[in-house]
């Protein structure tokens, strides 16, 4: 029975003759060609530092855009951590307002870290939803007790799952006694490149048999050769 060894980084195949093949990492280079490799690069923090005073319709920055999806969205100067950040205001005795925006990074894929949420005298409640081809792969909620004016980091405990969608929904609570504005900083992101997955073509079948060829030739053999097997085997 022919026995497989596996010696160092080569694979050999011991019946009275040795295949020798390229080592494991030009394998493992192959089969990122033929299958695509995905990387993630820098993490990228969005600051909102070059965007416009005033209503926020879009804006992008690192290859990221935010989009003001429901309620009154504004960029302030005024305020953040540092400034500028946007922010939504509910004005005193109103319903809770909730406003949502969203994270793209132009259909490609990345992953979401984390974001920093503020209010001036209100709790915050909270839902944060990433999605893959429109199906959401995580979705959490919860509310920040009340930060007195001050900024809390929201952590992402999916921060690994691809997505090319997120969306961050706040809800602003009632208030009688004055306005309340709440709002959103230094949301962290990383995009994820993937290579193309490449075509069969002669040349990949070329590189898929250089092994062979390499084996025959230490073997003086040619294609049409025939190899003698002894029946005991070591």
């Amino acid at each position: 029975m022919n026995k497989i060894h596996f010696w160092k980084s080569y694979f050999a195949l011991t019946s009275n003759f040795l295949v020798s093949i390229a080592p494991a990492t030009h394998l493992i280079t192959l089969l990122g060609l033929l299958l695509g490799v995905q990387q993630a690069a820098s993490a990228a923090t969005l600051t909102f530092e070059q965007a416009s005073v005033g209503t926020l319709s879009t804006y992008t920055e690192s290859g990221f855009t935010t989009s003001a999806v429901s309620g009154p969205w504004v960029v302030s100067d005024s305020y953040g951590k540092p400034a500028p950040f946007i922010k939504f205001t509910n004005e005193a005795g109103l319903n809770p307002l909730t406003a949502t925006i969203q994270i793209t990074n132009n259909d490609s894929k990345f992953t979401f870290g984390s974001v920093d949420l503020y209010s001036s005298v209100t709790p915050i409640p909270y839902v944060i939803t990433g999605s893959l081809n429109s199906t959401a792969v995580f979705s959490f909620e919860g509310t920040v007790p009340n930060t007195f004016g001050n900024f809390k980091t929201v952590v992402n405990s999916n921060s690994n799952y691809l997505i090319d969608s997120l969306t961050i929904s706040l809800t602003n609570p009632a208030v009688t006694c004055c306005s309340n504005p709440m709002g959103l900083d230094n949301i962290t992101v990383t995009p994820i490149s993937t290579t193309s997955v490449p075509e069969p073509n002669s040349s990949v079948f070329f590189l898929l048999g250089l092994p062979v060829v390499t084996w025959l030739s230490r073997r003086n053999l040619t294609p049409g050769s025939t190899i003698r097997r002894d029946k005991k085997l070591s």
